[in-house]
């Protein structure tokens, strides 16, 4: 199982050096990044900078107003032709749901269209069944890869495992995101959290995890520590 970061992790250091971010990301040991932007250069430019640094592309985030034609032409420019729907606005109720189900969808049908693989990555509100029983997840068609993001899913009151179980065969990426406790946002490299990463991991790589994607919303020390603790957390429990 290949472990990457989500350079939303990084985002400031992205923006003020690319490369020299890049250079660290890859000195640490990481196999390759999720990206979420490209930083105002071009595919062709961030790809060069990937390579320079032996980083592969796990895949991209991507927003509902994301021009699915363009997106093609990146992925080709990329090596990667595997995009997550990133962020909807949280849902508490069935209608709410369901709204969100047929955005993303349709967002899904424009990209697969265009040749893209297309998955959808969750927060907390995705994962809970709602009062008639069907959380958003379930009612993503099969041909939706689920990009778990296994720390909401722990902080939502669900049990990484067993979703990961349910997901069998749908998750080519996840992400290992840490949180202090579920009742608060308190981000931590992985393994410093209650989401028990120790248990996860082997179960990830039992199911065909090919990607396990490192991401920490908020970092709580210096970028170099808390990216290197969480690798070893994670290489530790494969």
């Amino acid at each position: 199982m290949n472990i990457g970061l989500q350079l939303y992790t990084v985002r400031d250091a992205c923006e003020q050096d690319l490369e020299g971010t890049l250079e660290t990301v890859a000195s640490l040991g990481y196999d390759g990044v999720e990206l979420f932007s490209l930083h105002g250069r071009t595919a062709a430019d961030v790809r060069a900078l990937l390579d320079a640094n032996g980083l592969a592309v796990a895949g991209r985030h991507v927003g509902l107003d994301a021009d699915a034609a363009q997106l093609a032409a990146d992925a080709e420019a990329l090596g990667c032709d595997r995009v997550a729907l990133a962020w909807i606005e949280p849902i508490a109720t069935i209608e709410e749901r369901d709204a969100a189900v047929e955005e993303i969808v349709g967002l899904g049908e424009r990209a697969r269209d265009a040749g893209l693989r297309y998955g959808f990555h969750n927060h907390w509100s995705e994962v809970p069944r709602l009062d008639d029983g069907a959380s958003l997840l379930e009612l993503l068609p099969d041909w939706v890869w689920l990009e778990l993001d296994l720390g909401w899913v722990w902080h939502s009151g669900n049990s990484p495992v067993e979703l990961l179980e349910w997901a069998r065969g749908r998750t080519p990426l996840v992400h290992a995101k840490d949180l202090r406790s579920r009742e608060t946002r308190e981000y931590v490299p992985v393994g410093e959290g209650g989401v028990g990463y120790a248990a996860i991991v082997p179960t990830a790589a039992s199911l065909g995890v090919e990607w396990l994607i490192v991401e920490q919303d908020e970092l709580d020390r210096p970028l170099s520590d808390a990216l290197r603790l969480s690798l070893e957390t994670v290489r530790a429990a494969a």
